[in-house]
C-alpha cells in the first residue's frame, strides 16, 4: 500500500542476582497508551493487569513450559512473508542475469518466506512488450512495463532462495492478453509454489460514473462488489485453475457484508486483507514511536476477527497479505527505528492468535521496508531482525498459546513439533519488569528492544535453581532451553 490510510527503555537485559540497571523515560502519551494496553489486551495476558495487593512488587515466576498443556493455535504457514511492489523488485534484481547474492542470502535468512509481487503497482504493471510507441493517455503513460529480463532474473532468485510466489495481476487497468503473458512469465519463474492475486484494494477503486462526479451513487458498495466479482471471474479464466488469493481489501470493513459472497463466487484459496495500525497519508506527524508501541497498534489484527470467521466458514485460510507500521510508506525515524521490530512481534502474535495464518510485510521503497538493496549490498533495518526471529521462533508445525498469570507481562508459549518449548514475553510498559524463571538450569535468551536494533542473544545459568532477570520496558524476550 503506497498511499492508503491506514521510550526509551534500555536493551532487554538479564541480571542474574545482580543490581538493576534498567529504567524508562515515559512521556504523557506513552503513559496513556500503557493504560489502554492494560484494558485492550487483558485477555491476551490476564496477569498483566496492574496489581493492587501487597505482593505487587514481587517478581512474576514462570517456567519455560508454562501453559504448554492448554489449547493453542497451530502454525501451518510461515508466520511472516513479504509483499513487494513490482518496481522495487525489478530494481532489487539488478542488471545481471541473476540477482545480487546478498538478496538471496537475505531471503534465506528470513527462512525463504512467501514472496508477493503486489501493492498499488499491481494495477499499473504490464508485460514488457505490451506498450509500444508514444503514450496516448495519462493512464497509459503511468503504467509500468516490466523489464524484459524480469521473469528470468526472478527465476534465478527463486531457484536459490526457494520462496513460494504470489503474482498480482492488473485488474484495474489491465487486459486479458496482458494477464495471459503475466501468468506465463510467473509460471516460468516460480520454483516452490505459485498463486495469483486478482487486483489490489478494489474497495478503493472508483466507479465509472462520470455523469455524477463527486456525488455518491445509490447502492455504490454493492455495485462495486458486483463489478469486481465480474471482472475478477473473467481474469481467472487466464489462470488455468491456479489458486487465487483475495480480495486484497484496503479496509476489510468496507465489504464486511459482501465478503462471504466474494469468497464463494471467486472460489478463493486464501482470503487476504490489508492492515496498517497507523497512517502517514494525511500527516507524518501522526506516526510516532510512542504510538507504534501502544496496544492499539499491536492489536490491529483483532479488529478483523470476522474476516477469519468468514474464511473458516468457507474452509480456507485467512492472511494479512499486506501490512506495516503506517500506511503511505511509513515515517523515517519511526518505521525504520528499533521500535518497529518490537511492534512487529506484537502485531504478528496478535494476528496469529486472532486466527490469521500469516502476515506479509510490505516493501515500497519507503522508510518501512525491512531491508533495502543498494547495488550488491543489502542494508538491513531493525524490522528485518524481528521478521527473522518470528520465523525462527514460530516454525511450521508448532503451536502458539497465551500464558495467563504472568504479572506485568504478556506471555506466550510456543511448543514445537518435537515438544520443545519457547516462552515469549512482551513488556508493553515503559519500565522494566522483574521475572524469576524456574525449572531450567540453562537457557538461551533472545531480546528485541525499542532502544536499539537487532536481536541480542545471551545464555543464562541458574543460581539455586532460579534465574532472575529484568525485562526492559518496551521490549520482547524469547527464552528457550540451552543445549
Amino acid at each position: 500500500m503506497l498511499c492508503r490510510q491506514r521510550t526509551l527503555g534500555l536493551l532487554a537485559v538479564v541480571l542474574v542476582l545482580g543490581p538493576s540497571l534498567l529504567g524508562g523515560v515515559p512521556g504523557a502519551a506513552l503513559a496513556q497508551a500503557g493504560a489502554r494496553a492494560l484494558n485492550a489486551r487483558a485477555d491476551r495476558g490476564k496477569g498483566s493487569a496492574r496489581a493492587t495487593h501487597p505482593e505487587a512488587n514481587a517478581p512474576a515466576q514462570v517456567t519455560l513450559t508454562q501453559g504448554a498443556g492448554t489449547p493453542g493455535v497451530q502454525i501451518t504457514m510461515p508466520p511472516v512473508g513479504l509483499s513487494i511492489e513490482y518496481p522495487v523488485m525489478a530494481l532489487d534484481l539488478g542488471a545481471g542475469a541473476c540477482p545480487p547474492p546478498a538478496l538471496i542470502a537475505a531471503l534465506q535468512q528470513l527462512g525463504s518466506p512467501p514472496l508477493s509481487l503486489a501493492g498499488d503497482s499491481q494495477d499499473m504493471t504490464v508485460p514488457s512488450d505490451a506498450l509500444s510507441g508514444a503514450a496516448s493517455s495519462w493512464e497509459t503513460a503511468t503504467l509500468f512495463p516490466l523489464p524484459t529480463s524480469f521473469w528470468a532474473q526472478l527465476h534465478c532468485l527463486l531457484s536459490a532462495a526457494h520462496d513460494p510466489l504470489t503474482v498480482g495481476l492488473n485488474l484495474k487497468t489491465g487486459q486479458p492478453s496482458w494477464a495471459q503473458q503475466m501468468v506465463a512469465g510467473a509460471q516460468s519463474a516460480a520454483t516452490d509454489g505459485l498463486d495469483f492475486s486478482l487486483g489490489n484494494e478494489p474497495d478503493l477503486y472508483p466507479l465509472p460514473n462520470y455523469a455524477s462526479l463527486g456525488k455518491p451513487q445509490p447502492n455504490e458498495q454493492a455495485t462495486q462488489v458486483a463489478l469486481y466479482v465480474q471482472l475478477a471471474s473473467a481474469l481467472q479464466q487466464t489462470l488455468a485453475g491456479a489458486p487465487t488469493i483475495g480480495p486484497e481489501l484496503a479496509g476489510a470493513e468496507h465489504w464486511q457484508r459482501e465478503l462471504p459472497h466474494v469468497i464463494a463466487q471467486l472460489h478463493l484459496a486464501t482470503v487476504g486483507v490489508h492492515a496498517y495500525p497507523l497512517t502517514a497519508c494525511v500527516t507524518p506527524k501522526a506516526v510516532t514511536v510512542g504510538g507504534l508501541l501502544t496496544a492499539y497498534a499491536a492489536d490491529e489484527p483483532r479488529k478483523f476477527a470476522w474476516v477469519v470467521a468468514d474464511a473458516q466458514a468457507a474452509g480456507v485460510p485467512a492472511i494479512i497479505s499486506e501490512a506495516n507500521s503506517a500506511s503511505c510508506g511509513g515515517v523515517e525515524g519511526v518505521s525504520d527505528s528499533p521500535a518497529s521490530a518490537v511492534w512487529a512481534v506484537r502485531f504478528v502474535l496478535s494476528a496469529l492468535k486472532t486466527g490469521f495464518h500469516e502476515v506479509r510485510f510490505h516493501f515500497s521503497g519507503d522508510p518501512y521496508d525491512p531491508f533495502v538493496v543498494r547495488g550488491e549490498e543489502v542494508i538491513r533495518r531493525p524490522l528485518d531482525s524481528a521478521l527473522v526471529a518470528l520465523n525462527q521462533w514460530l516454525p511450521v508445525g508448532s503451536s502458539l498459546r497465551t500464558v495467563a498469570g504472568v504479572r506485568g507481562l504478556l506471555a506466550s508459549n510456543v511448543t514445537s513439533a518435537t515438544g520443545a518449548s519457547l516462552l515469549i514475553l512482551e513488556n508493553e510498559r515503559a519500565h522494566a519488569q522483574k521475572l524469576v524463571l524456574r525449572g531450567a538450569q540453562s537457557v538461551n535468551m533472545e531480546s528485541l528492544s525499542a532502544a536499539r536494533g537487532g536481536v541480542v542473544k545471551t545464555q543464562l545459568s541458574a543460581v539455586r535453581g532460579r534465574i532472575k532477570l529484568l525485562v526492559a520496558g518496551n521490549s520482547v524476550v524469547a527464552l528457550s532451553a540451552a543445549g
